[in-house]
């Protein structure tokens, strides 16, 4: 109206409120005039922190970096703007609007100043691009871009005396249906509703503050003018001035996309537009003083400020929104509209939750839980039972949680697994992920979640498994199984078509290498996408992967067969001196030792040209069989016997050197004894292993060559034992070699100005005593490197795994293939010297007779 102080506001009940104050241009009395006004904006007067009531705001608030709050479940909403400055986020205006990105430095503070370190959970939009908190799910407002937050939701039945459904299924109150005030999400209570009402006359004052009713209806408090002339004036906390009109209006029509301000200047500056001390609403630039929240009236665009007013957080919890995490147990009844909780380790049971129906998420992790009870969690989407005691879990309690995508059993001693008659004629199309990590089964057939036909990931990992079985009917072949884990699980036995079925395989993780060899792997299943380490010593095809381990294994098995069988013979029966001397003793047994590593070696030579290009499907087999038990049990006994012969032809030579009259020397008697000996004790430590107390370790099949030498921090069964003989024992003995050595060199020298009549003796067992040195340096320098890499493994350094291989296969075999050649080359050169002397000398006493025949005549005379 023009020609008047009055007009009339008819609501239309709108989501925001349209207030704008003058819509027509108004006569000289009222002393306004139309258009925008210039000059700046006054902005909300800020807050100060010492003025705030914090005993009077809602709990579950947080003060966010810039200082206003927000609901603590909205702490980490990037679109709630309370993240740090410094965190470079970008996201479209399309991603801004549905299921928002998460900041991952949310530094928040509750109402009482205390830092908010446990951030509210985020529910996984079905497009996994974005998340939204848990609170805001099966809230009847679509918040991921794809809806899923709110497809799947199955919500209670309104009970028609007392509510009103909306056209989404949301119940409210019957007395709110028509009230003017929209309380439906979809705003549907308040349509085709003919009770309309009217604001009446309002009369304008020029200055006043402005308010809102419930109803949206303006109400003026008008304020002297003498009152603007004062300098300390200010609109009321809770509301802000538009420049020249000096009318105040709330806080929350600032920025909220509607003028307001009969200059418009309402809604200029809004994106860099805060609002500290005030709380701002969600996915808006709209900010509200905190006495508007829980008001009854929305003024926020989402309606967050008038959510969970009255909600209460139960005794040792931690709550935000609908997100509880909780350590002892509570009366789950009084909170029905808990969406995600998080009970582990309080020892609450599944029974207690049985009318808990909104729950999307709950976890009751190591809560001494024994069965699944006949409970039904319609809006389940995941459910955490890892570490509990439940030992039987069939497809009908799976089937009581209709919306279930994520199972987590592990942990649990489970004997019974969906083995229900109906688990094979049943589906279940909703469960996409399943865990089964450490759980104890020796044996797993991929029968058993048949009726999980949308299962994309499962996990066995750690699960003890020892074989992988398509059961019964090959009804795996139905899986749109993406992901497998079997890590951890010592499965080597499964068929040819384990995968074969699985066309929607994209990922394996596994530590046998046979799973990612071409011949297992389905058509749609790159290798890149296997992952699997590689076997040091064996490949897909053979038992040995590489042809320099195959030659190298081949010459030095023909050079300790043919070396020490020669030198068995040369030694036993063409050597005529010292036929009844200890150190002869102690050298044939050495060969026989060393003979063995050779035998060892033909057998796993024997072996890889058998398996060559079928080694894949004869692994087991080959490994768990009695042939690569003897040859893991030769190579043992060979080279702790051969250690050992090597102590005493030193203590041996010791003795003789250093005592040369003394009768304490080892003879053929005493030195076939001691031999005996350490062929009982080599015996008995390769046996050890083969013990039925010690059979689980399965000691000689940890790998192709059957002998595992503890040189990696790989962790297999037996290994402190390996570790005990191959590393500490051994380097015990090589110390007392070295040792002894030392004392022999002394002892050689000492010996220099013995008696004449000795000196032959002692010049040949010096001459022994040199001859043993070279096999002994030649055997340290074998075993030192393992002794070291042994060493370095067990204090956790990283060591390759070809290290391995090239230990077992290069180095541990040298020494039975170069020793015999050793000593007998010292022995054949030796006595080429001896000879070319004696010659030399025979050459000096003739050329001194026919010099001086004459001397040589009273000589004889």
């Amino acid at each position: 109206m023009r020609n008047g102080r009055y007009f009339e506001m008819l609501p239309c009940f709108e989501e925001k409120n349209s207030s704008y104050l003058c819509e027509y241009d108004l006569n000289e009395e009222s002393g306004l005039s139309s258009g925008i006004l210039p000059g700046t904006i006054q902005l909300p007067r800020v807050v100060r922190e010492d003025t705030v009531q914090y005993q009077n705001l809602p709990s579950q608030l947080v003060r966010c970096p810039d200082h206003h709050w927000t609901h603590s479940f909205l702490a980490c909403d990037v679109t709630c703007e309370c993240f740090a400055k410094s965190d470079v986020i970008t996201y479209s205006q399309e991603s801004a609007k549905w299921g928002m990105p998460v900041s991952s430095t949310c530094k928040v503070e509750n109402v009482a100043k205390v830092s908010v370190t446990s951030g509210s959970p985020y529910f996984r939009c079905e497009s996994e691009t974005a998340h939204v908190p848990y609170s805001t799910v099966c809230d009847f407002r679509q918040d991921c871009w794809d809806g899923s937050d709110e497809d799947f939701c199955v919500f209670p039945l309104c009970a028609d005396s007392v509510h009103f459904m909306c056209q989404s299924g949301q119940c409210i109150p019957s007395r709110k249906h028509c009230d003017h005030i929209v309380d439906c999400r979809d705003a549907s209570d308040e349509r085709s509703c003919y009770n309309a009402r009217t604001a009446g006359r309002l009369e304008l004052f020029y200055p006043a503050i402005i308010d809102f009713d419930r109803l949206g209806f303006v109400m003026m408090r008008p304020l002297a003018l003498s009152d603007l002339s004062n300098a300390s004036f200010a609109c009321p906390e809770s509301h802000f001035m538009c420049v020249t009109t000096h009318y105040c209006f709330p806080v929350y029509v600032r920025c909220n996309g509607v003028h307001d301000c009969p200059g418009r200047e309402d809604e200029a500056d809004c994106p860099s537009y805060t609002c500290p001390g005030f709380y701002r609403c969600r996915g808006s630039a709209v900010c509200l003083h905190t006495r508007h929240l829980c008001d009854d009236i929305p003024q926020c665009p989402e309606f967050d400020d008038e959510i969970f007013c009255n909600l209460g957080c139960p005794t040792n919890c931690t709550c935000h929104g609908l997100s509880y995490l909780c350590t002892q147990p509570f009366s789950a009844h009084l909170h029905l509209a808990v969406r995600y909780l998080d009970v582990r380790d309080s020892g609450m049971q599944l029974t207690a939750l049985s009318s808990n129906t909104m729950l999307v998420f709950l976890s009751l992790a190591r809560c001494g839980v024994m069965r699944l009870d006949d409970v039904n969690l319609p809006n389940l989407r995941s459910l955490d039972l890892s570490d509990n005691q439940i030992a039987s879990v069939s497809v009908a309690n799976v089937k009581r949680f209709p919306n279930l995508q994520v199972l987590f059993l592990a942990g649990n001693p489970i004997v019974f697994l969906f083995t229900d008659n109906d688990s094979l004629s049943s589906e279940v199309t909703t469960l996409r992920h399943l865990d089964l990590s450490r759980v104890p089964m020796a044996i797993f057939e991929f029968s058993a979640v048949a009726p999980f036909r949308q299962l994309e990931k499962l996990n066995l990992s750690h699960s003890g498994a020892q074989q992988l079985l398509e059961g019964r009917g090959g009804e795996q072949k139905t899986f749109s199984l993406r992901v497998l884990d079997v890590r951890g699980c010592p499965a080597n036995s499964f068929s040819r078509t384990l995968f074969q079925g699985m066309q929607g395989l994209q990922v394996v993780y596994a530590d046998n290498y046979k799973l990612c060899c071409p011949a297992m792997m389905p058509p749609g299943l790159s290798a890149s996408k296997c992952w699997a380490p590689t076997d040091e010593v064996s490949s897909c095809d053979a038992l040995l992967r590489s042809d320099v381990y195959r030659v190298a294994l081949s010459v030095f098995a023909a050079l300790a067969l043919t070396g020490n069988l020669v030198s068995f013979i040369v030694r036993g029966f063409v050597e005529t001196k010292g036929k009844k001397s200890g150190f002869l003793a102690f050298v044939i047994h050495l060969c026989v030792a060393d003979f063995l590593m050779g035998a060892y070696l033909v057998v796993i030579g024997t072996a890889d040209r058998l398996y060559l290009g079928n080694y894949l499907w004869e692994e087991v087999g080959w490994r768990n069989s009695q042939t690569c038990a003897v040859a893991g049990f030769l190579c043992i006994l060979s080279s702790e016997v051969s250690a050992m012969n090597i102590c005493l032809i030193t203590l041996d030579r010791f003795l003789v050197l250093r005592f040369p009259f003394s009768q304490a020397h080892f003879h053929l008697h005493s030195a076939h004894s001691a031999c005996v000996v350490t062929w009982l004790v080599g015996c008995c430590v390769a046996a050890v292993p083969l013990l039925p107390v010690t059979s689980h370790w399965r000691f000689y099949s940890q790998t192709g060559i059957c002998v595992p030498l503890p040189i990696t921090r790989t962790d297999f069964a037996g290994r402190d034992y390996a570790f005990a003989v191959m590393i500490v024992f051994n380097f015990l003995l090589f110390v007392f070699i070295a040792v002894g050595q030392l004392f022999i060199y002394v002892s050689v020298n000492m010996n220099k100005i013995s008696v004449a009549a000795h000196t032959a003796n002692v010049s040949r067992d010096a001459r022994i005593a040199r001859r043993l040195a070279v096999v002994v340096v030649s055997d340290f320098t074998c075993w030192f490197p393992i002794g070291l890499l042994g060493v370095l493994a067990r204090s956790g350094a990283v060591i390759p795994g070809e290290v391995n291989v090239a230990m077992a296969i290069l180095v541990l075999p040298l020494n039975s293939a170069i020793n015999p050649f050793l000593y007998t080359l010292n022995m054949v050169l030796e006595r080429r010297q001896r000879a070319a002397e004696e010659r030399l000398l025979q050459q000096l006493l003739l050329h001194r007779r026919n010099t001086n025949p004459e001397g040589q005549k009273e000589t004889n005379e």
